[in-house]
């Protein structure tokens, strides 16, 4: 594949390859099975965006209500899934939607306010949409369904938004 487009990385998702430590103080790449790397791509997304939505998440936590089917479960659900699918997509083993270049968003500096508003509104959506569906319109399971939905679509998309504000950045 030529070079992958601005604020995108493609490396993972082509190769079984992942750095290791070997207990010795040496890194190194190591090839991995599936889960192996399925592991290590859950990892790496569970950083990028927990470290990145930190605010939501402590707001939603701190603030949120205390009901089984509020703004705390379903900002849970919505991380989870965002993470999940941030890390199938950073594997290769999906591609991200509106684009066909398969791997997860490059940590460039020049992306790190975007990972920042993006991820907080996605999880803020997810909790108090979430919350609402359950609270005003007494549908528990639906407030689930809908943090789940947004969480698949915001970690689907960000890679091509990431990818066309890279572009900007890049012709400015």
């Amino acid at each position: 594949m030529d070079d992958p487009p601005p604020g995108r990385t493609t490396e993972t998702a082509e190769s079984r390859q992942r750095w290791g430590w070997s207990g010795h103080g040496e890194g190194a790449k190591v090839e991995k099975d599936a889960v192996g790397l399925f592991l290590d791509d859950v990892a790496y997304a569970f950083a990028d965006i927990s470290v990145s939505a930190l605010p939501a998440i402590l707001a939603v936590y701190m603030l949120g209500d205390i009901r089984p089917f509020g703004a705390r479960t379903a900002t849970l659900v919505a991380w989870l899934t965002m993470v999940v699918v941030a890390a199938v997509i950073r594997g290769g083993w999906v591609t991200p939607l509106g684009s066909d270049v398969p791997g997860w968003v490059t940590l460039a500096p020049s992306l790190v306010l975007l990972r920042f508003l993006y991820f907080n509104a996605a999880l803020a959506l997810a909790g108090y949409g979430g919350a609402a569906i359950s609270g005003e319109l007494a549908l528990p399971l639906e407030s689930v369904g809908f943090a789940f939905v947004v969480g698949v679509l915001s970690a689907a998309l960000f890679p091509r938004l990431a990818e066309d504000v890279s572009r900007r950045l890049a012709d400015s």
